[in-house]
């Protein structure tokens, strides 16, 4: 339709049909109506801007129902001939109006346009508005963080409660009764949660908290004012987060107990590590330590803690994986004025650490300074290689290393020429412990200068942990093995001892805690002797020569009847009892096991000499009888292995009845003799023998051919 209409004026006017442009002159800027009966403009573009209808919902009556409302029209757009006009809204019937979201006809465009031409603006006025607005923000966002601090200082989450805290009870540290520093002591509540924390050595005090092991570190001091400055140092070290820096759990403020809580390291310190002359530290562990140390520093140095000012190998704890962790740093304001035990000792073996510029003055700062620490850290570095202490092997006392370190006149510093080290650790430790703190390098360099030190550790901190884990794994089997080496040989020398005491298989019977029951021998040899005029003997000599006399006397005896298969049942001042065929039987040879040792015994006495009393010999007295016996041991506490029956008596009669020089034998020993043969006897007669009556006994001369 438009384009017949464009079409039909062109033939009236007399124009080309064929002219595209003139037939789109006829088309643009005019209206038409469309098959709806609006009006729809079709603009300079050739874009037809619809007739658009606003409709609403209004009461119809011609709805039926009980809501009456229909969508019923109500406006419409008008356009413009001005094309930089936007179309206007008009209502239909201007009573009939309807309810407009928000209560008014929303506007057609910005008060100052779509792109701000209808308006302007004063630039000065907003930059200064603009100004003062950031100001004020900055000034809310500090007043809210500072809000936040003083919350968190008013919050007192470091608080512990003293009753929240369970001591553990250990080897050096056991609970009394009364003790001020943790009033209620639950053991069975401690070993009930942690099982596996039996009574055993510890470092420190320590204590279940909130099901985590605490160290507890007592502040000698029987009360404390919370000011805000301590508040301040509380807070400070308790947001203080590496894994090189031991973790602060809390404080506990209570009158008589005052406390600080820290992570435990069930190592100790690393004090207590280089005094442990069975771990071996190699070079791994060394460098691993030292970087520790280093990586702690650099954050403490790098916070608002500072420095450390106390910098020492008992303030670096070292945890169950072998992770060095630094402590006793920062919270001087709550430690000051502490009332401690032997404080002057404890302040001079500090010093051994302190650099000297500290040293001389009065009132040195309680944290110290950074160049302190790095002094510290090179007496650390040289403890660490040097395993000798602080420093090392000298004969100067610590008050005169201190006093030198002191006045200055001469440098002394600990004797490096002994180290077992690369140069270029020694070169940092003489750089770090330069008599000028200018000339000290800070903790960053000083990890360049150790960088060399380093070489060799894996670079993820878990595969360094596992091998070193490894290693002291295999340290530690070395240990085992050679303190097993050690048992088996302390317990060879006892069981030797034992069975020096008691008979072998007696003694082996006792050790498996067998019962040992009396046993019976048909037939066995005691011999007995002793020496002639002894009691005279003693009388003119001292005690303590008559116990060498006999200690020589019995270690020629001994010696001798090793020789022979008897047994040394016992020794009674000067008498000596020696016994065959038991504990382990030998037929009939036990007889001629006891003559051939008496007339051995016999011929080494006339060659003995008495050393206190030159040229006077010995005179043995001896008694040989066989028969029936029972033996036994008897006792408890130090039992001995004795005999009994009428065999032992006779033999003491045979000996308490012959001659110095002789051996004195029983009727029934000269039958068993003569059986085995090789014996020369010579008939005595019958003998008096007390409780017996006359006996028929003999004297053993010499062996004669079997």
């Amino acid at each position: 339709m438009i384009y017949a209409r464009a079409l039909t004026e062109l033939f009236y006017n007399g124009e080309d049909p064929r002219n595209g442009s003139a037939i789109i002159h006829h088309i643009i800027n005019r209206s038409y109506t469309s098959v709806l009966g609006h009006e729809v403009y079709i603009d300079n573009n050739g874009d037809a801007e619809g007739n658009y209808s606003v409709v609403a919902l209004l009461y119809d009556a011609a709805v039926n129902g009980s809501l009456r409302m229909s969508m019923q029209p109500v406006g419409y757009f008008q356009y413009s001939s001005d094309k930089n006009l936007l179309p206007r809204f008009r209502y239909y019937d201007d009573s009939r109006h309807f309810q407009w979201v928000g209560g008014r006809r929303p506007r057609a465009e910005p008060v100052c346009g779509f792109d701000g031409a209808r308006c302007s603006y004063n630039w000065k006025l907003l930059a200064l508005l603009s100004v003062i607005a950031s100001m004020f923000t900055v000034a809310g966002i500090f007043a809210f963080k500072h809000y936040r601090y003083e919350q968190k200082l008013a919050c007192l989450l470091w608080k512990v409660d003293l009753r929240d805290i369970i001591i553990i009870p250990t080897a050096d540290n056991t609970c009394k009764a009364g003790a001020s520093m943790i009033q209620v002591c639950r053991h069975s509540a401690i070993f009930s949660l942690v099982p596996e924390l039996s009574p055993k050595r510890a470092y420190t005090r320590i204590g279940l908290y909130k099901s985590s092991i605490v160290a507890i570190k007592p502040i000698y001091k029987k009360s404390i004012d919370i000011t805000r400055n301590i508040r301040k140092e509380l807070k400070q070290i308790r947001e203080v987060r590496h894994e090189n820096i031991i973790p602060f759990i809390g404080a506990c403020v209570e009158a008589n107990n005052l406390c600080l809580l820290t992570a435990y390291c069930a190592r100790g310190s690393l004090e207590d590590v280089l005094a442990n002359e069975d771990l071996h530290l190699d070079n791994m562990f060394v460098s691993s330590l030292v970087a520790d140390i280093i990586k702690g520093m650099i954050y403490l140095h790098d916070s608002d803690i500072i420095s450390h000012g106390n910098l020492r190998s008992s303030n670096c704890l070292v945890d169950s994986r072998w992770v060095l962790q630094i402590t006793d740093f920062g919270l001087h304001e709550f430690k000051a004025g502490q009332l401690e035990l032997d404080v002057e000792n404890k302040t001079l073996k500090r010093k051994l650490w302190s650099a000297p510029e500290l040293l001389r003055q009065l009132s040195p700062p309680p944290r110290g300074t950074q160049k302190g620490d790095v002094y510290s850290f090179a007496i650390l570095l040289y403890e660490i290689v040097g395993r000798q202490g602080p420093w090392g092997n000298t004969e100067m006392s610590d008050v005169d290393i201190v006093n030198h370190v002191t006045r200055g006149q001469i440098m002394l510093r600990p004797d490096t020429s002994g180290l077992d080290v690369a140069e270029s650790v020694v070169r940092c430790m003489y750089s770090c412990w330069d008599e000028d703190p200018e000339n000290r390098p800070d903790f960053r360099f000083v990890r360049v200068k150790l960088k060399e030190m380093q070489a060799g550790l894996k670079p993820n901190i878990f595969d360094n942990m596992l091998a070193i884990m490894e290693k002291y794994a295999y340290n530690l089997e070395g240990l085992v093995q050679e303190r097993t080496n050690q048992l088996t040989e302390e317990k060879k020398k006892t069981d030797a001892l034992l069975n020096r005491m008691l008979p072998k298989t007696v003694a082996e019977a006792l050790k498996r805690g067998d019962p040992v029951e009396a046993e019976s021998f048909e037939c066995v040899t005691i011999y007995f002797s002793d020496i002639v005029g002894f009691t005279e003997l003693s009388a003119v000599s001292t005690p303590l020569q008559v116990v060498e006399l006999l200690n020589d006397l019995y270690t020629c005896c001994d010696s001798i009847i090793s020789n022979y298969d008897v047994y040394k049942v016992e020794t009674i001042g000067d008498a000596y009892m020696v016994v065959s065929g038991l504990p382990v039987r030998n037929g009939d040879r036990h007889a001629g096991e006891v003559a051939s040792m008496a007339l051995h015994l016999l011929s080494q006495i006339r060659r003995f000499e008495i050393t206190h009393r030159p040229g006077e010999v010995l005179k043995l007295r001896i008694g040989i009888h066989s028969g029936h016996c029972v033996a036994g041991v008897v006792g408890l506490k130090m039992p001995r292995y004795c005999l009994f029956g009428d065999t032992v008596n006779t033999a003491s009669r045979m000996e308490s009845t012959g001659e110095a020089f002789r051996i004195h034998i029983s009727h029934s020993t000269y039958d068993l003799l003569e059986r085995l043969g090789g014996y020369i006897c010579e008939e005595r007669g019958l003998t008096e023998i007390k409780g017996k009556g006359e006996m028929l006994t003999y004297w053993l001369v010499r062996e004669g051919r079997s």
